[in-house]
């Protein structure tokens, strides 16, 4: 079986900038390896292509420049905004002072309806700055890894594009939950 449109991959990878031996920026170990469903959009294009036709145990080493990956950083994806209308969109549930911190990410969504994650560059009493640029645009990327299962993706992935995850189930001990006591 090869890695084509509609199966599942697991790989295990490493993630570099600069060079092969540059900054590691993520690490996927077999513990918790990278499940998706190929062909679907949920990766860069120009990465599923680096993948496409591998088996079990094939490695990979391939860059992607900025191009290819997530492109330049535009300063134009630097938004301001009125800090007042941004704590108008959380509800009763979320906390702002918990959110509304530098360096946090906030989901926004763009005119068209998209859901765009926004960094948080500034805070003062009245504007926030937020960055919307790809936290990896302007960057070549450098990957080594390797496809550790396959197999061909259910009716439920191939239509959502998403890895079924089944519920575990854990034992919660006895029969009787606990009774707290003041």
């Amino acid at each position: 079986m090869k890695l084509i449109e509609d199966t599942v991959g697991s790989i295990v990878f490493t993630l570099r900038i600069g060079s092969y031996d540059g900054d590691i920026i993520e690490k996927v170990t077999e513990e918790e390896p990278f499940d998706f469903v190929f062909g679907k959009g949920s990766m860069l294009d120009t990465f599923e292509a680096k993948l496409k036709g591998l088996t079990i145990d094939d490695e990979f080493k391939f860059s992607l420049t900025k191009d290819e990956a997530y492109g330049e950083y535009m300063h134009e994806m630097q938004i301001e905004m009125d800090k007042e209308f941004i704590l108008e969109q959380f509800d009763e549930t979320i906390d702002p002072e918990e959110e509304l911190v530098l360096d946090n990410y906030l989901p926004m969504l763009d005119p068209e309806g998209n859901t765009l994650s926004g960094k948080i560059t500034f805070i003062d009493d009245k504007i926030i700055k937020m960055d919307f640029n790809h936290p990896l645009a302007d960057m070549d990327l450098y990957f080594e890894g390797k496809l550790i299962n396959l197999r061909p993706a259910n009716a439920q992935e191939i239509e959502d594009g998403e890895i079924f995850q089944p519920t575990e189930f854990r034992d919660a001990g006895p029969d009787e939950p606990p009774v707290c006591t003041f």
